[in-house]
């Protein structure tokens, strides 16, 4: 009996998370940007230049034009202050002094943006030094803004 009990939770179990995997791959998003100057994802140091940013399922995946610069978060979605949806897509960096993290992520047309965890090195600057919000347009995939 308890073996049966077992095998109904976990197939339960499994087509919960397949039916998150399938919404996740719905929600999937693929934006572009130029970033002017160079700035940090988690614990990644990456060049100015053009990116493109996949978020799917929560997760951030950032990769340079080139493919050789790359980085992962995790991010938290965040809603949009004063408007129903975002009138244009963007990018928000916090800066400490010319040091630039990447902040958040804002598609058109959405009523949430997905927002990245600040690092520790992030927060102890944030304890010393005044931030900076800069905002960057970003690009669909296919290069239209």
């Amino acid at each position: 009996m308890k073996n049966i009990l077992r095998s109904v939770v976990l197939a339960g179990l499994a087509m919960v998370g397949s039916g998150a995997g399938v919404q996740a791959q719905q929600a999937e998003r693929v934006v572009k940007f130029e970033a002017p100057f160079a700035f940090e994802v988690e614990n990644s140091k990456l060049p100015a230049g053009e990116y493109t940013v996949l978020v799917q399922g929560g997760w951030l995946q950032i990769q340079g034009k080139d493919g050789k610069d790359a980085a992962h978060a995790l991010t938290m979605p965040v809603i949009s202050r004063g408007e129903k949806t975002v009138a244009k897509s963007h990018v928000v960096f916090h800066n400490y002094q010319k040091r630039y993290f990447l902040a958040e992520i804002w598609a058109s047309g959405q009523e949430k943006g997905r927002e990245l965890l600040e690092t520790r090195e992030e927060q102890q600057l944030a304890k010393r030094q005044e931030m900076v919000s800069v905002n960057l347009p970003l690009h669909s995939a296919n290069g239209a803004k």
